[in-house]
């Protein structure tokens, strides 16, 4: 199992102050979702870095729901609200029952989404044992190749359609550039140290081109698939995905970045990782024979982006991906 400091995110520093509601704005924000019942109980929950999530009960005391408050806009909204009718047929998603995006009244778009029971892929990989471990790391990777069945004619960011309105791709060329403008031109390298960025730039020089000789088709990507985002549940055969959370950063790309960010902290030949390939293969999906490598890449360019974010404020987050990045290219 993983040292508790190693899942996903968890000690991070939140990217938006927290939001703390009462019962009182609660009830004001949500009335129109519920024909005027009232709300008794709402608990703040989750440990996401951006929007804000609230279980809350009625008056009746019948069903709990989960209040959504998107701190990151209406554009982010309408593209989980568009993913969510796309994929529901298909994937384990917690449907929307009711939204309003129009910051009318509450100035962040909010939604109401019914409540799915289940605990964390992150409780399972701290306390789990190796069946509980193996049998969800299948269950994940099954549903990570059902996520990859929605293909794309493009690659690039989605509009409230989920249609891409300005394809680009993440060729060799674009990668090299991304990478150099990171680490000589943006904090990233400053943080990394002098070191530490040569070795990057080294590695990204020798195998960045690869990216170009892929010829994996866009698919849709969660783009932050890890055990903070995916709801588990006991069954029969161990433990199953109940569903998949906060779709805030999809859009259409590469498989290999779903891929690597699961296996971000997993050690190569791990029985979580062997697991998983295995789930996501019985799909019927092929991947290429220097998938790890692809996806050390495509990590790389989201382990330097959120470097550049970093702070002085951020120490923890600092730390986790200064080690992983090490991780990556000196392992």
């Amino acid at each position: 199992m993983k040292e508790a400091g190693e899942i996903m995110k968890e000690g991070w520093e939140r990217a938006v102050s927290p939001l703390s509601l009462d019962l009182r704005q609660m009830n004001e924000i949500v009335r129109p979702a519920f024909g005027g019942k009232r709300v008794t109980s709402a608990e703040r929950i989750g440990v996401g870095c951006s929007n804000f999530n609230y279980k809350i009960q009625l008056e009746d005391g019948v069903d709990s729901y989960l209040v959504r408050i998107f701190s990151r806009g209406k554009e982010v909204a309408d593209k989980e609200l568009a993913i969510a009718q796309l994929v529901r047929q298909a994937l384990p998603v917690a449907d929307f029952l009711y939204a309003d995006t129009s910051c009318s009244a509450f100035d962040k778009p909010w939604a109401v989404q019914e409540w799915k029971e289940g605990f964390l892929l992150s409780d399972v990989f701290k306390n789990g044992t190796l069946e509980e471990l193996t049998s969800a790391a299948a269950s994940v990777g099954t549903t990570l190749a059902n996520i990859h069945s929605f293909a794309f004619p493009d690659s690039g960011f989605f509009d409230k359609e989920l249609k891409v309105t300005q394809p680009f791709s993440m060729n060799g060329e674009r990668f090299l550039s991304f990478i150099e403008q990171s680490l000589f031109h943006e904090p990233c390298g400053k943080w990394l140290g002098d070191e530490l960025t040569q070795a990057v730039w080294s590695y990204c020089q020798t195998y960045g081109p690869l990216l170009t000789e892929s010829q994996e088709r866009p698919v849709l990507v969660h783009s932050d698939f890890n055990g903070l985002n995916i709801l588990m549940q006991h069954g029969s055969t161990g433990c199953s995905v109940s569903a998949v959370l906060d779709w805030e950063f999809a859009f259409a790309w590469s498989r290999y970045v779903d891929i690597a960010n699961m296996l971000r902290y997993e050690q190569e030949g791990s029985a979580f990782e062997q697991h998983f390939i295995r789930g996501y293969q019985e799909q019927g999906v092929v991947l290429e024979p220097n998938w790890r490598l692809l996806a050390r890449l495509e990590d790389l360019v989201a382990l330097c982006d959120m470097m550049n974010t970093s702070t002085l404020d951020t120490p923890n987050r600092m730390r986790d991906l200064r080690s992983l990045i090490v991780g990556t290219v000196l392992s």
